[in-house]
């Protein structure tokens, strides 16, 4: 363990000093505990806080976690089916219907797919034809959006 002292956040005395616990946190719900997190402890007030470098690792180390938990695909995984289907991430995102830049939050593992979003991504893995199907399903939906718009002028 590192003895360095910093200045804790709540006294404001350098008197915190970095330590490893056990860490509870939740992820859209779902509980998480990790085993053994990096964090500073004062040793005057008792206050346990994360630089920002230990709270994105944190933040990193749940959302693993939680895909696990949830039997989600990993980055890797949604990157290589992205590919291997020549599809560009903003390409994907029109095929699914998502905004912008979901598919490199899910890429760069910043945010979990939802559960219906893997099962997709999954399909368009074992059948590539089911990007042809969507492809159809975005062009009629995008002709049924201007027919409505056309009638209602």
């Amino acid at each position: 363990m590192d003895r360095k002292n910093i200045v804790c956040e709540v006294c404001s005395l350098e008197s915190a000093e970095k330590v490893s616990e056990s860490f509870r946190a939740s992820y859209d719900q779902i509980p998480v505990v990790l085993p053994s997190v990096e964090m500073y402890s004062c040793s005057q007030c008792g206050e346990k806080f994360f630089t920002p470098e230990q709270a994105k690792h944190v933040a990193k180390a749940v959302r693993v976690v939680v895909r696990q938990q949830l039997g989600l695909l990993p980055p890797e995984r949604i990157i290589e089916i992205r590919r291997a289907r020549g599809l560009s991430q903003e390409r994907l995102e029109a095929l699914l219907g998502l905004g912008s830049k979901v598919v490199t939050r899910w890429e760069t593992g910043r945010v979990l797919q939802t559960k219906q979003a893997d099962d997709l991504l999954r399909l368009i893995e074992k059948v590539p034809v089911v990007i042809d199907v969507l492809r159809e399903i975005r062009e009629e939906s995008g002709r049924s959006r201007a027919s409505n718009r056309s009638a209602v002028v």
